[in-house]
């Protein structure tokens, strides 16, 4: 038997039922309809904020024909992650937290390392630093340009450089290490393409490097050739320390300082141009 408060309770319910429903229900219609609005709002909101980005957005940007421009190009940032798979273009231990992991991505490697292959990839440089207007050279009437020759992206393995001139793997100089240092760490380093922007005289030459000098851009495409691996094994001497009465052993191995892992570009084409891509001043396809 219930107790008599109970009884009134269930009688009321039952009676209540047919026009407003018992107190959960009641409660539970409040929160779908709460739900209900939220959920309207942030749609609203969020719809509002692609209107205003849309509306922010730059009105002068440039879209370019074919070669310069595809949706199908792959777009690499310096600095940033490499597109999945890279390791797959060089030898070595494939990623893989177990051995089965390992084995699985080994036997798939020639099928990742094609399909990188088959792709194009596409880098934007900016001025000052990749792209370089020098001063204007009277004697030929030109001002010759500097265009980066190579970037690096960053795996789950560690850094890879992508150079489309002629990279070697070296020493960068004293400068670059510490000094006193028992061995320095190699660098792929890569010489910057060269061009000539002609002028037509000394007065155009003047305005030009005062409106383009840090306003020049360059796009690249290419395809993927061959990966290679630098390899500096040193012995390292060991080093043993004392310190609060425990013995500590440092070094003593073989360590590599080599600059690792890079990719040649194959079939690079090339367009520099000023006022954010608008006007085109050299093109090199390949």
């Amino acid at each position: 038997m219930f107790p008599k408060s109970a009884q009134v309770l269930l009688v009321g319910c039952t009676l209540l039922l047919g026009l407003t429903g018992c107190p959960g229900d009641a409660s539970k219609k409040m929160a779908d309809k709460q739900k209900a609005l939220d959920d309207k709002k942030a749609n609203d909101k969020a719809k509002a904020d692609e209107k205003q980005k849309a509306a922010e957005a730059p009105k002068d940007v440039v879209r370019l024909d074919p070669p310069w421009e595809d949706s199908a190009y792959v777009l690499l940032r310096s600095d940033g992650a490499c597109p999945e798979n890279f390791w797959a273009l060089f030898g070595g231990d494939p990623p893989g937290a177990t051995k089965e992991e390992k084995k699985a991505n080994a036997a798939r490697r020639p099928e990742l390392a094609k399909a990188l292959r088959e792709k194009t990839y596409l880098v934007k440089l900016r001025a000052p630093d990749d792209v370089k207007l020098h001063p204007f050279d009277a004697t030929k009437n030109e001002f010759p340009v500097d265009v980066l020759g190579t970037i690096d992206c960053t795996d789950s393995i560690g850094r890879i450089a992508i150079a489309w001139t002629a990279a070697k793997a070296g020493d960068p100089g004293a400068s670059a290490a510490k000094e006193g240092a028992e061995v320095t760490q190699n660098i792929w380093m890569a010489p910057p393409m060269k061009f000539n922007l002609p002028m037509k005289g000394m007065a155009d030459a003047k305005e030009f490097d005062q409106k383009n000098k840090l306003g020049l851009s360059a796009r690249l495409f290419f395809k993927l050739g061959k990966g290679e691996t630098d390899k500096k094994l040193k012995k390292m001497a060991k080093v043993v320390e004392k310190a609060a009465g425990e013995t500590l052993t440092i070094g003593g191995g073989t360590e590599d300082w080599g600059a690792g892992r890079m990719i040649r570009a194959e079939g690079v084409g090339v367009r520099i141009a000023s006022e954010k891509e608008k006007t085109s001043l050299i093109e090199r396809k390949p």
